[in-house]
């Protein structure tokens, strides 16, 4: 009996004790406070800016801008509950998300003490019918008590040449230097059809979206004013990132293709060619920053003069089913830290094998390779498939070549030397000051005069696609 008397009665406190917790009120800061926006990585915020982006495509939510993430910091020893709001209301072009909550409008935001709640933040820019990007301003302010906090908000509207699913027409050109131009869901050039792009303009393309090529493309850049390809997102956070969108794909019947001063950059593969005879040249063009390859040639004619491939996942150069392929002067690098890159990444093969290694076609190749760098993180960065059922020829001279195995007959190439770049890191594969490619090209092929930028070469010239200058 006393043993149910002694449990009774803690059982009873227990239950008084519990609801007496129950009615417990929140405890809040009371008073006014001013709370503290940090950017992601906690660095203090009073204005957040975003990079350029594209204005509103007519009858279209798209594109927005990227997300941008911060924090909101209550630095008081208690719980506060803030509201915040941005100052444009309804009719700001930029949309709030804080702690899960959305809306110009947002009420009653816990934060305890010491803590933190998240944000993001994204805008859609009306087209202003500008030149020139214009500044688009509005603010979020943050509330606790009287007191107020202010984020101001900054984003450049840039309008542009919007290109939905389009059949290019014949003859047209883009020439405008100041309003880029954005392919969205790709764009074909028709069989029989020249389109032409010339110098200064900036093509940029929505993910998933691709060139088309059946016709013939020209590309007019020059040195001082080359022709840019990239990813849809305007000066990205991290413009070496690569697969922002397909690249360039030449058809089988596509002819006359002549590419000068152009960047091709951020694709999955740069420029995939299955051109003929009279396919595909590429003088003083850079395709960089490719998630599979900057060069895929499917049994194509290609030929290539002061071009860069660089920086891609798999190969900066790959020869499918033969082909017919020249290079001169020529930079083939990759050092990207994107890629589990095992295999060389210049590729060649006269054979299309099945799953099981077995050959299911075969085409003759001839592949020459003149005063050319190739160099990366293999040992290795040659790939030779040869089925020596069908005609494989790979010859060159004066290249400075990474590979423990010597591939090229020619006696003046050069192997497994440091080329000395000038900065790996930064992806920047001209000739640093005691590269051993400087004044080491063979003059016995035909001359080249320039270089990838233009620049008047010296006699004799150096390897690679960059001459050296002091």
């Amino acid at each position: 009996m006393y043993f149910c008397t002694v449990f009774n009665k803690l059982l009873a406190i227990i239950l008084i004790a519990l609801l007496a917790g129950s009615c417990k009120k929140e405890k809040f800061f009371i008073g006014d406070s001013t709370l503290q926006f940090s950017d992601w990585d906690n660095y203090s915020l009073d204005t957040l800016t975003f990079d350029t982006i594209f204005t509103r495509e007519p009858g279209s939510n798209n594109p927005i801008s990227v997300t941008h993430k911060f924090w909101v910091k209550n630095n008081e020893k208690q719980t506060v509950k803030a509201n915040f709001v941005l100052a444009g209301g309804g009719n700001s072009p930029y949309r709030v998300s804080i702690n899960g909550k959305q809306g110009p409008s947002i009420k009653d935001i816990e934060i305890p003490a010491g803590d933190s709640v998240w944000g993001f933040l994204q805008c859609t820019l009306e087209a202003n019918n500008l030149t020139q990007p214009a500044l688009v301003m509005d603010s979020l302010i943050a509330f606790v008590g009287n007191a107020q906090k202010k984020l101001y908000l900054a984003a450049y509207g840039w309008d542009a040449h919007y290109v939905r699913s389009a059949v290019l027409p014949c003859g047209g050109t883009w020439a405008d230097k100041i309003k880029p131009y954005v392919i969205v869901n790709s764009a074909l050039i028709a069989p029989g059809c020249t389109f032409t792009i010339k110098q200064g303009v900036t093509i940029y393309n929505s993910p998933r979206s691709a060139l088309l090529v059946q016709g013939t493309l020209k590309i007019e850049g020059t040195a001082t004013e080359r022709v840019k390809f990239t990813g849809s997102l305007p000066r990205f956070d991290v413009r070496n990132y690569p697969n922002q969108w397909v690249g360039i794909i030449f058809y089988t019947n596509s002819t006359g293709n002549v590419l000068d001063y152009a960047d091709i950059h951020n694709a999955g593969i740069g420029i995939l060619d299955s051109t003929g005879n009279n396919g595909l040249k590429l003088n003083q063009v850079q395709i960089k920053y490719s998630g599979q390859a900057a060069l895929i040639g499917i049994s194509a004619h290609t030929q290539a003069v002061n071009c860069e491939f660089s920086e891609a996942g798999s190969y900066c150069f790959l020869g499918l089913t033969g082909g017919s392929y020249s290079f001169n002067h020529c930079t083939f690098a990759s050092y990207v830290n994107y890629s589990n890159r095992t295999e060389g990444l210049f590729g060649l093969t006269n054979t299309l094998r099945n799953d099981n290694n077995a050959i299911i076609k075969l085409n003759p190749l001839t592949c020459k390779l003149n005063n050319c760098i190739i160099d990366g993180t293999q040992s290795n960065e040659i790939i030779l498939d040869n089925s020596n059922l069908s005609t494989f020829s790979f010859t060159g001279t004066g290249n400075l070549i990474k590979n423990s195995i010597q591939h090229l007959p020619a006696a003046d190439n050069y192997y497994n030397l440091n080329p000395k770049f000038r900065n790996i890191q930064r992806s920047n594969y001209q000739l640093d000051t005691l590269s051993p490619a400087q004044n080491k090209a063979n003059n016995s092929i035909p001359l080249v005069n320039i270089d990838l930028l233009g620049k008047t070469r010296n006699a004799p010239p150096d390897i690679g696609a960059y001459e050296r200058f002091d």
